[in-house]
C-alpha cells in the first residue's frame, strides 16, 4: 500500500487576542508526527480483545456532561417498582408507531437524509466533528455560572479563539453539551456559520434532578418544551441537528428508574443473571423479558414524543437531524434492533463508543451490527481515547498495582503524557468510521472527544474510581482520611484508583478516572481528551490553548485533497 506524503507538517499557526495564545506544530513535533504515519504497530493483544467495560465505581451524576463511559453495573439504585427480584410485570407488547409520512429533505435548511446518506447544501457529508465544551481551568460547570453553557455573547472569545482553528484543522461540525434554554445563543451559531462549522445541539436534560420526572405528564411536558427550542432556532443555517439529552439511556442520569416507577415495568438494575442489565432476551421465561421489555418501549416512545415534537416545530423546509445520544450499555445494538421501531421521528442513530482502537471486532463490530439491524444511518457522538499512559492500568505477574500512587509529577519511567500512541489510535477510530461512511454501512462519521482537556472532570463529583474512607464523609464532614491524611487506608479504594482521586483541587492536574481494558495503557484518563492541552492561571481569562500531535493528524486525514482517511486507517491496523 502506497503511504502518504507529508501534508502540511510545519503547521505554524497563531492567533492573537487579549488573554490567550495558539502554539504552532514545528520542529519536534514534525520528527513525532512523521513517526506516527510511519507506525504500523498493532494494539495489544489485551486492547484487541477487550471491548467490553470493567465494572467501576458510579453514582448519580448531576454534571452537564454525564460520563460517556460508566459501566452498566449500577446496583445501589432501584426503582419504586422493582425492588423485588419475584414482582412479575405483566406488559403486554404494542404495535409500534407507524412512520411519519414526512420530508427528510429541506428546502430551507440545506439539510437532507436519503437513506443512509446525509446532504449538506446537495452534496454528500461526512461528519468530521469534535466534541466541543469550552469549560476554562478553574471553572466547575457545577457549580457556578454559566453551568457549563459557554455558547452565549459573554464567551465569545473561546469561539474567537477556537473556530479558526477548527476550520484550518478540517473540522466540519461541533456538538455542544449545556444549552440554556432561556439564553439566546444567536452570535454563537453566526460564528460558526462564519466559519464553515455545522452544530448539533444538545438539549440539556442532566439528571432527573434537574429535569425532575415523577409522571407521564411530566414526560409529555419535557417532550413539548424540546420541541419548542428547536422551533425558536429553526432559521439557523448553522444548525445541523439536535440531540434530546445525553446518555439518557444511562442510570447514572436517572431517567431509566424514573420511567420504571411510572410504567410499572419492574425492571433491575444489576447485571443479569441478578438484574435484567445486559439481559439477552434468550429466556422468554425470565421475569427480565417483559420488564426489558416494557422499560425500552416506553424509553424509546419517550424520545420519539421528543423527536415528534421537533420536527412539528421546524417544518418540512427546515429540516434538521433529530436523535439522541445513548450510551454504549445494556446491549445497545441489541436494543436498537429490537425496539428502534417505537422511534419513527427519531433520523439516526447517535452513540458514545469506547472500545479501544476500532468499533469492536468481528461480530462485536458495532457499525456492523446498526447497519444489520436497521435502516437509519449512525452517528458516532463520542469517539477517541486519552493522551495519557498511565501505569496504574499496566499489569504483570509480579506486580498489578492497586491503589495507584503515580501523579503527571511523579510517573513511573516510561510512562506519561503519549501524544503519539494517542494520535494512533484517534486516527485509527477516525478511518474506521470513514471505511463504514465508503462501504455503505450507514456510517455518517462522528465527533472526537474533546476539543480541550476537561481538568473539571477529575474533580469530587465525577465518576471515578476514587480512595477515600467513605464511612467517615457524613459523619466528619468530608474526605477525612483523603491521601496524603495520616489515617489514610488503602483499603477504601477502589480497584485501580489513584491515591489522589478524587481530586481536590480543580487546578491540579490529576489522572482520575477508570480502569479501562480496551485502552492503550488499559486505563481511562478523563481530564486528557483534548485535541488541544489548556494553560492558564485564572479561569475567568481565556485559556492559552496547544495543539496535541492529534491535531496536525486529524488535519492531515480531514484536508488533503486526495481520500487519505482509508490509507490511514489500512496502515495503522495492518
Amino acid at each position: 500500500m502506497s503511504r502518504l506524503h507529508l501534508v502540511g507538517i510545519c503547521l505554524l499557526l497563531s492567533v492573537s487576542a487579549s488573554h490567550y495564545t495558539y502554539k504552532g506544530i514545528a520542529g519536534e513535533r514534525a520528527k513525532k508526527y512523521d513517526s506516527v504515519k510511519n507506525d504500523e504497530s498493532k494494539p495489544s493483544d489485551s486492547a484487541k480483545k477487550s471491548t467490553s467495560k470493567p465494572e467501576a465505581h458510579t453514582t448519580t451524576s448531576t454534571e452537564h456532561q454525564t460520563s460517556p463511559r460508566k459501566t452498566f453495573h449500577e446496583s445501589t439504585h432501584k426503582s419504586a417498582a422493582s425492588t423485588s427480584h419475584h414482582q412479575t410485570s405483566h406488559h403486554v407488547h404494542k404495535e409500534a408507531p407507524k412512520s411519519p409520512k414526512r420530508k427528510t429533505n429541506g428546502t430551507k435548511s440545506g439539510i437532507a437524509l436519503k437513506g443512509k446518506e446525509l446532504y449538506v447544501n446537495g452534496e454528500r457529508f461526512f461528519l468530521k466533528g469534535v466534541a466541543y465544551s469550552p469549560v476554562p481551568l478553574g471553572d466547575d460547570p457545577l457549580y457556578g455560572a454559566p453551568y457549563g453553557d459557554y455558547y452565549t455573547n459573554e464567551y465569545s472569545a473561546f469561539w474567537v479563539r477556537d473556530f479558526p482553528l477548527l476550520k484550518a484543522m478540517g473540522a466540519n461540525t461541533i456538538r455542544t453539551y449545556a444549552w440554556n434554554t432561556t439564553r439566546n445563543h444567536t452570535e454563537f451559531l453566526d460564528m460558526a456559520y462564519e466559519n464553515d462549522i455545522k452544530v448539533t445541539i444538545t438539549y440539556f436534560l442532566g439528571s432527573t434532578l434537574q429535569t425532575p420526572i415523577k409522571s407521564k405528564d411530566d414526560l409529555e411536558a419535557v417532550a413539548v418544551k424540546f420541541g419548542k427550542q428547536v422551533g425558536k432556532y429553526k432559521d439557523h443555517p448553522a444548525i445541523l441537528g439536535w440531540t434530546f439529552g445525553n446518555e439518557i439511556n444511562g442510570g447514572w442520569n436517572g431517567f431509566i428508574y424514573a420511567i420504571d416507577g411510572i410504567y410499572g415495568c419492574g425492571w433491575m438494575p444489576q447485571d443479569f443473571p441478578a438484574g435484567c442489565g445486559s439481559f439477552d432476551f434468550k429466556n422468554k421465561t425470565h421475569f427480565c423479558y417483559n420488564a426489558t421489555s416494557c422499560l425500552y418501549e416506553k424509553l424509546y416512545t419517550w424520545i420519539d414524543r421528543a423527536a415528534y415534537h421537533a420536527h412539528q416545530n421546524l417544518g418540512d423546509e427546515n429540516y434538521r437531524l433529530i436523535m439522541s445520544t445513548f450510551a454504549d450499555i445494556d446491549l445497545l445494538s441489541q436494543k436498537i434492533g429490537m425496539f428502534g421501531k417505537f422511534m419513527p421521528n427519531i433520523d439516526i442513530w447517535a452513540a458514545q463508543i469506547y472500545r479501544g482502537k476500532n468499533f469492536g471486532d468481528g461480530e462485536n463490530d458495532f457499525l456492523l451490527q446498526v447497519s444489520n439491524s436497521s435502516d437509519k444511518p449512525l452517528a458516532i457522538t463520542e469517539y477517541g481515547v486519552d493522551a495519557y499512559m498511565d501505569s496504574c492500568g499496566i499489569c504483570t505477574k509480579e506486580h498489578c498495582p492497586t491503589p495507584c500512587y503515580n501523579t503527571p509529577t511523579n510517573e513511573t519511567k516510561g510512562y506519561g503524557e503519549d501524544q503519539k500512541t494517542h494520535a494512533i489510535w484517534v486516527a485509527a477510530l477516525t478511518g474506521r468510521l470513514y471505511q463504514g461512511y465508503k462501504e455503505g454501512l450507514g456510517v455518517m462519521g462522528g465527533y472526537v472527544m474533546a476539543w480541550i482537556d476537561e481538568a473539571w472532570k477529575t474533580t469530587t463529583h465525577f465518576p471515578t474510581n476514587i480512595c477515600a474512607d467513605n464511612t467517615k464523609k457524613k459523619k466528619n464532614g468530608g474526605w477525612k482520611y483523603h491521601f496524603p491524611h495520616k489515617k489514610f487506608d488503602p483499603k477504601t479504594c477502589d480497584f485501580k484508583a489513584h491515591v489522589e482521586c478524587p481530586n481536590l483541587n480543580i487546578w491540579k492536574p490529576s489522572l482520575c478516572g477508570q480502569y479501562m481494558p480496551a485502552f492503550p495503557d488499559h486505563y481511562l484518563n478523563e481530564g486528557f481528551f483534548g485535541i488541544n492541552t489548556v494553560y492558564g492561571v485564572d479561569g475567568t481569562n481565556v485559556n492559552g490553548i496547544e495543539p496535541r500531535l492529534v491535531y496536525a493528524v486529524l488535519q492531515d486525514m480531514w484536508l488533503a485533497k486526495i481520500d487519505p482517511i482509508l490509507a490511514w486507517h489500512t496502515t495503522l491496523t495492518k
